[in-house]
């Protein structure tokens, strides 16, 4: 056993291989049973400003269902990831055509694609617990025709 705050370096290679999955098997493929293996039941999400904290496995599934409900062509795409100990950086492109409302903005039949940065952390079984998202938003409602934030 390693001691606290310390990481086995060899389990880098495995989170970049568990975020890789959540991106193919739940984001993108909506596999709702891989996601207690990919995330630990304390976990966290952090969109804030535009979103309240969310937590456990529920969130992550209601947080995949809106995105597919919204954008009914969802795909999120990997562009970069950096792994250090027990957190990973990814910065992910996300497009899909919106046919559904998206907050206060409701369907529009347009396409979108913008990009996101986020933070994971790792608990000490390798599954994420901790996810910070900072997207950017603007983009994706210049995209949309909302013109109001500009």
């Amino acid at each position: 056993m390693l001691p606290v705050g310390v990481v086995d370096r060899r389990l880098m290679g495995g989170h970049r291989q568990l975020i890789e999955r959540l991106f193919d098997e739940v984001w993108n493929g909506r596999q709702f049973d891989k996601i207690d293996e990919l995330y630990a039941p304390d976990f966290v999400a952090d969109y804030r400003p535009f979103a309240p904290l969310r937590e456990g496995s529920d969130a992550v599934q209601g947080m995949v269902e809106r995105a597919w409900e919204t954008f009914p062509d969802y795909h999120e795409e990997m562009l970069a990831i950096v792994v250090e100990g027990d957190q990973a950086a990814v910065h992910l492109r996300i497009t899909g055509t919106q046919h559904g409302a998206w907050g206060p903005l409701p369907a529009t039949g347009r396409r979108v694609e913008f990009e996101e940065m986020i933070l994971f952390t790792f608990d000490p079984d390798g599954r994420v617990v901790r996810q910070r998202g900072i997207a950017d938003n603007l983009t994706a409602l210049n995209q949309l025709g909302d013109r109001s934030n500009t």
